[in-house]
């Protein structure tokens, strides 16, 4: 058995070293050494305040600075040489930190504990990543409006049951898409702001004692606030959570939208046509052509599910203030994150090469009875209650399955026959395409209302910066 070394971060403490294979189970600077470029810059951060409150020297702030740049230019070429045995990301590089610039590296951690440190890497972490979790959020949703745009009065079925209902323009319901991304986006926003707060100074549970600027410190690495209670600060990982929902919603998202585009390829609907790029073939079939990332787009929104599940048990009991089980959250975290960053972006470049059969679309509003609702309507206009509109509606509709026709391919006289009400004026409302136009209620489904709705967007969307 290999000699047992205490960990010289607190050898003081203790006579023996940690057992290899405890070592090895408690390790985490295989996961948390991706914290790498947060904990670094908090670490400058912390020694710029260190010096101004005449902690240390301004001698000692540029050795370690200096110091610190180079064990990130280290880690950066992959010439950093990571050990297990110093358990995780901080105690790594304050061990290479003091290798390099010796004693002045021993002050780096004054009235600082890893506790605060970890807590401020992780939200440093979360907020650089939900900042690209935006911007890609925004680029999909351009090129959801440009399709849109491009087809606001094509003409569609609508759906409910997965049954014709109504007809809808294909820019209508590609909107509707949009608008789920959209209160991604703001859902991510919320998530952002309450991640912005910064532990640094909190030290262990109890505060600091150096008097340090904590305000400065926050502005210096662009946190909003700092934190109000130092023993919350080094134990919430609300943050954390929250954002996992916001993930989770974002799966929901994009695999409902992507169970519509795999429906949509279908040979029985063949709404669209994906681009070869995002699809694959089979290993026995020949012809087929398989939507295989829309697919794995639908699945994989399974895992930030799991992910919040994970993480609301890792800490439904653990008492304040910070515990060592706290070292799982990063297997969430950095997965949730993963998850977001990939799917959009493959999503986003499927949409780009989306291709619309419109003649089909058009074609399916000859079906089901589209325009039920709009007879309905029609004779809510010449003085019949809705309800009983509705039920006439049903049985004129009856009929017409009896012969085999949809409504606008019966005559006068046999509509006449069911209701006396109806006139030759009936037929403008039976158009799909006219019952479109009076659908122009605000978030209607009007080409002249859909246009509008892509007009805001394209507005709101110019605002944000990417």
């Amino acid at each position: 058995m290999k000699d047992k070394k205490t960990n010289p971060l607190w050898g003081g403490r203790f006579k023996e070293g940690v057992n290899e294979k405890a070592s090895r189970f408690s390790s985490s600077v295989n996961l948390d050494k991706r914290l790498y470029k947060e904990d670094i810059d908090g670490s400058i951060v912390y020694a710029m305040a260190l010096k101004e409150a005449k902690v240390i020297t301004q001698k000692d702030y540029s050795k370690i600075k200096k110091g610190l740049l180079s064990v990130c230019k280290a880690i950066e070429d992959e010439k950093f040489e990571w050990d297990i045995a110093l358990e995780d990301v901080h105690m790594n590089i304050e061990s290479a930190l003091q290798r390099k610039i010796g004693e002045p590296a021993k002050k780096l951690h004054t009235g600082r504990s890893r506790n605060d440190q970890v807590a401020t890497d992780l939200r440093l972490f979360l907020m650089r990543n939900i900042d690209q979790i935006l911007n890609l959020i925004t680029l999909t949703q351009k090129k959801i409006i440009k399709l849109a745009k491009r087809n606001h009065d094509a003409i569609m079925p609508g759906f409910t049951h997965t049954q014709i209902a109504q007809p809808v323009t294909l820019g209508h319901h590609l909107m509707a898409w949009n608008e789920m991304l959209e209160r991604d986006y703001w859902r991510f926003s919320d998530v952002r702001k309450r991640t912005s707060i910064l532990p640094l100074g909190s030290s262990a549970l109890s505060g600091n004692s150096y008097g340090l600027d904590r305000e400065k410190m926050a502005k210096r690495l662009g946190f909003d606030s700092v934190s109000n209670n130092s023993m919350d600060s080094v134990s919430d990982r609300d943050f954390v959570v929250e954002f996992l929902s916001a993930a989770s919603l974002l799966g929901i998202h994009l695999s409902k939208i992507n169970e519509e585009i795999i429906i949509w390829s279908s040979s029985q609907f063949g709404y669209i046509e994906l681009s070869e790029e995002f699809c694959t073939g089979s290993s026995i079939m020949p012809q087929k052509k398989n939507p295989d990332i829309a697919e794995l787009l639908r699945g994989s929104a399974s895992r930030p599910v799991s992910y919040l599940m994970g993480i609301l048990s890792l800490i439904k009991n653990l008492p304040l203030t910070y515990n060592r089980d706290l070292q799982e959250d990063k297997h969430f975290l950095f997965n949730g994150v993963d998850y977001c960053l990939n799917s959009l972006e493959v999503f986003s470049l499927m949409i780009q090469g989306l291709k619309p059969n419109l003649n089909k679309m058009k074609s399916d509003c000859d079906k089901g009875h589209i325009t039920a609702t709009e007879l309905a309507d029609y004779l809510v206009s010449k003085g019949m209650t809705f309800r009983a509109a509705h039920k006439k509606t049903g049985e004129i509709v009856a009929n017409a399955d009896k012969e085999n026709l949809q409504l606008h391919e019966l005559t006068l006289d046999a509509l006449k026959k069911r209701c006396k009400l109806i006139e030759e004026d009936v037929f403008e409302r039976l158009i799909p395409e006219n019952a479109l136009k009076l659908r122009d209620s605000k978030g209607g489904t009007s080409p002249k209302e859909v246009l509008r709705q892509i007009k805001r967007t394209e507005r709101d969307l110019k605002k944000r910066a990417i």
